[in-house]
C-alpha cells in the first residue's frame, strides 16, 4: 500500500511519562504559586494601609483638625489588637478622646483584607491610635507589622510612620529575600 502515511499518536511509554513529569512538577509549581500569592497579598495590603494613613494627614491639613486612625471595635473603642477588630478607621476625632462618637466624622473606614496572619501597630508613645494633627504631623511614630499566617519572613511587611506624618515602606537593602524594619533589621514572624 503506497502513500499511506504512518500511524500517529503517542506510545502507551511515552505517555506514561508524560504523566509522571507532570506529577512530579505540579507541586512544585504550585508552591511557588502559594509563596507569589502570599507576598503580592501582604504588599497590596500594606500599600493599602499607607494609602488609609495617606488620606487620614490630607484631612487633617485640609480640615485643620485632628484626624485618628485605628483599629476599632464594635463600640468604637480604639484597639490594641489591630488584627481582631478587622476595622480600621478614618475619623474626625472632635472632642480628642480617641475614641469614635456619634456626630464625629468618619471619613474611611475599611476591613483589613488579610484574614490570615497577623497585623500589630508598635509606637514611640505605646498609644493604640495614631492621631494626625492639622500640620500633618503625629506624635505617635513608630511601625505597622504584618507578619503571614505562614510566620514565612520573605511575605513579612513593616509600614514605618514617622513624626511628620509620612509613611514608607522599607525594602530588602541587602537582597536576602526579608524585608527589613527602619533600623535595617531583618523582619521576624
Amino acid at each position: 500500500m503506497a502513500g499511506t502515511a504512518p500511524a500517529r499518536g503517542f506510545t502507551l511509554i511515552e505517555l506514561l511519562l508524560l504523566v509522571a513529569v507532570i506529577a512530579i512538577t505540579l507541586p512544585m509549581a504550585g508552591a511557588v504559586f502559594q509563596e507569589r500569592l502570599t507576598e503580592y497579598r501582604s504588599a497590596s495590603a500594606m500599600a493599602h494601609i499607607r494609602t488609609v494613613f495617606a488620606v487620614a494627614r490630607e484631612q487633617a491639613v485640609m480640615t485643620g483638625k485632628t484626624v485618628t486612625v485605628c483599629a476599632l471595635t464594635a463600640s468604637g473603642r480604639c484597639s490594641r489588637d489591630w488584627q481582631n477588630p478587622g476595622t480600621i478607621a478614618v475619623f474626625v476625632d472632635t472632642n480628642g478622646d480617641h475614641r469614635y462618637a456619634s456626630g464625629e466624622r468618619l471619613i474611611r473606614q475599611i476591613q483589613w483584607p488579610l484574614k490570615n496572619g497577623e497585623l500589630s501597630w508598635r509606637a514611640s508613645l505605646a498609644r493604640n491610635y495614631i492621631t494626625f494633627e492639622s500640620n500633618g504631623g503625629t506624635w505617635q511614630n513608630g511601625t505597622l507589622y504584618y507578619c503571614p499566617e505562614s510566620r514565612d519572613a520573605r511575605a513579612a511587611r513593616a509600614l514605618v510612620l514617622s513624626h511628620s506624618g509620612r509613611s514608607y515602606l522599607p525594602g530588602d537593602s541587602n537582597d536576602d529575600g526579608i524585608r527589613e524594619d527602619r533600623l535595617g533589621r531583618n523582619l521576624r514572624c
